[in-house]
């Protein structure tokens, strides 16, 4: 879910929108991405093999992405980015256990759940890392129902798909692993929550990884996108570059995680009795880190978590409430012209070949109303920094432009912490 929060910044633009599509004004050419593809990814109907359902989706990613492919450029997101690795990026994947595995040692499980928009790519740094920990370790990723194809496919996509999803891959570890924990990125951490709150008695259930949790929202506007999309159908369309992930949100996708997360009502639910590791970028301009942090020290239990904040160059985004288990970290680099972490940078290393440092993506959406800073932005790396965009002062930090930080410089750092607060050997 990383730009959900544009829905809270341009709400009045969109009622202008949706009155003049009222009015049947053709108000914009929508690009061939914006249509469904015939492909969408859904839930399983069934309760296939791991092995299956990763096979299925595939060919139906394939299906779909061979169309994209066909109808414009032969290399869309760039001639880095051939049809096959595109189609790695997005698929649902698994890491088995080692050769090496005694067979009659206890089994680890992770389910991995991605955000709104994003795919099993922006936890695959994340999910190697897990899985080195031991050899007895199985690491699953899921693709959430209308990602991964086009961002048409998540024109009708509904919230009880994404549930779905989430019971599905639960599912696949039993009889599989010994323990399972959930892992959550952005909205993949709203839905690993709320399956945690509904399965309390879930034996198999061990804990819960929450990296840039969404359980709130920036701005109250938000509520309404569920009325907002029967008018309009898009927040700011974009040519999709991004070979990871949509760039497009959907206003229907932004509603139906609106309401997953009313639904979920976070104020009603009993303290989590198991144990919690949270990673939060205090600088965060896509989810409200106050209703991530209220989570975190009233609804899990004293003495089963651990909170790392990210703060920016400024020390200015610190926690409000500062319970026990929180650890602020200050995060800057000069290295990577780094002043702050932001929400879509925690999962990825700083060497990643699409999402690292000065790779082969860069994030700068947030220039897209002016071509001339946008490719600035994008191919200037000396008059550039990394940091989240609600650093931004008119378009420039300290008269610099900024690229959206999509990586983390200290992640190896914060994987370790991950690693010392569930290993039986640390204490919570």
């Amino acid at each position: 879910m990383t730009d959900i929060v544009r829905l809270t910044a341009n709400y009045l633009r969109l009622i202008s929108i949706a009155l003049c599509l009222l009015m049947s004004v053709a108000c914009s050419d929508m690009p061939d991405q914006l249509s469904p593809s015939g492909y969408a990814v859904t839930a399983p109907s069934a309760a296939p093999a791991f092995q299956d359902y990763i096979a299925d989706t595939r060919e139906q990613l394939l299906q779909a992405l061979e169309v994209v492919y066909q109808r414009g450029l032969p290399a869309p997101f760039g001639e880095n980015y051939p049809l096959q690795r595109t189609l790695e990026m997005r698929s649902p994947f698994e890491i088995s256990e080692s050769p090496s595995c005694p067979q009659d040692s206890p089994r680890t499980g992770y389910l991995l759940l991605h955000g709104l928009t994003d795919s099993p790519y922006l936890l695959t740094a994340v999910a190697r890392s897990l899985a080195s920990r031991s050899p007895c370790t199985v690491v699953r990723s899921v693709l959430l129902p209308g990602h991964g194809t086009v961002p048409g496919d998540s024109l009708d996509v509904h919230r009880n798909e994404w549930r779905d999803i989430t019971r599905y891959g639960v599912n696949s570890f039993q009889g599989r692993v010994d323990e399972l924990y959930l892992v959550g990125y952005s909205a993949g951490a709203t839905l690993a929550v709320e399956y945690a709150d509904q399965h309390r008695d879930e034996s198999l259930l061990a804990g819960l990884l929450l990296l840039s949790p969404a359980f709130g929202f920036p701005d109250a506007s938000v509520s309404l996108s569920p009325y907002l999309r029967w008018f309009t159908r898009w927040l700011e369309p974009q040519q999709e570059q991004d070979a990871a992930k949509y760039e497009t949100l959907a206003i229907n996708a932004g509603a139906e995680f609106y309401l997953l997360v009313q639904e979920m009502n976070l104020s009603a639910m009993p303290a989590l009795n198991l144990p919690v590791f949270m990673v939060i970028s205090g600088a965060d301009s896509t989810v409200d880190v106050a209703a991530a942090e209220q989570f975190f020290c009233e609804k899990v239990t004293e003495g089963q978590r651990q909170l790392v904040w990210y703060t920016s160059f400024n020390d200015g985004d610190l926690p409000a409430l500062g319970c026990s288990g929180t650890n602020v970290e200050p995060v800057s680099d000069e290295r990577y012209r780094l002043v702050s972490l932001s929400h879509v940078g925690l999962t990825m290393p700083s060497d990643d070949p699409h999402y690292g440092a000065d790779a082969g993506y860069r994030q700068c959406l947030h220039y897209s109303r002016n071509t001339e800073r946008m490719l600035a932005c994008k191919n200037d790396d000396i008059g550039t920094v990394y940091g989240e965009r609600s650093l931004l002062d008119e378009g420039l930090f300290d008269g610099m432009l900024m690229r959206r930080t999509t990586f983390n410089p200290v992640f190896a750092e914060m994987m370790a912490q991950v690693d010392c607060f569930f290993s039986a050997t640390c204490e919570h």
